[in-house]
């Protein structure tokens, strides 16, 4: 027996081969079938459409448009303006007056009166706590 013998086990060559015909023709007619599902679909929307728009019943869902639905948060980034509101109402607390403890008599002022009341001496530097540790003794005494 010769190597090519032994080589190919008594074999036919054409085994291995693909057929590309078949491949071909499987892909074209898987294309088919899904072209013909996808029309059949499509008229299947149309024809509940239709019949919906007959009877009346198309109406716009009530939450779109609104900033959450559901869980999910959807404000278009054009028409979100809680960063503003919140940066409004931060400034609004730092350039104003009011009562931090009115129990206690803090209140605060506009940052920049307490800065300029601070570099002059005429307020005490904030404590190393912060307001946390408590309000700040004016004389220094212990």
């Amino acid at each position: 027996m010769s190597h090519d013998a032994h080589s190919s086990g008594g074999h036919d060559d054409d085994v291995d081969k693909i057929d590309f015909k078949k491949v071909i023709a499987v892909g074209v007619v898987s294309l088919v079938i899904f072209a013909l599902a996808s029309w059949w679909a499509i008229s299947i929307l149309h024809s509940e459409r239709a019949m919906l728009s007959k009877r009346g019943e198309i109406h716009r869902p009530t939450e779109i448009g609104s900033a959450e639905i559901g869980i999910v948060d959807q404000v278009p980034f054009e028409s979100d303006s809680r960063l503003a509101q919140w940066r409004a109402e931060r400034a609004a607390v730092l350039n104003g007056y009011g009562w931090v403890d009115r129990s206690h008599g803090i209140i605060h002022i506009p940052i920049e009166r307490a800065m300029d009341a601070v570099v002059s001496g005429a307020a005490p530097p904030p404590s190393v706590g912060g307001p946390a540790g408590g309000p700040t003794n004016a004389g220094g005494a212990p």
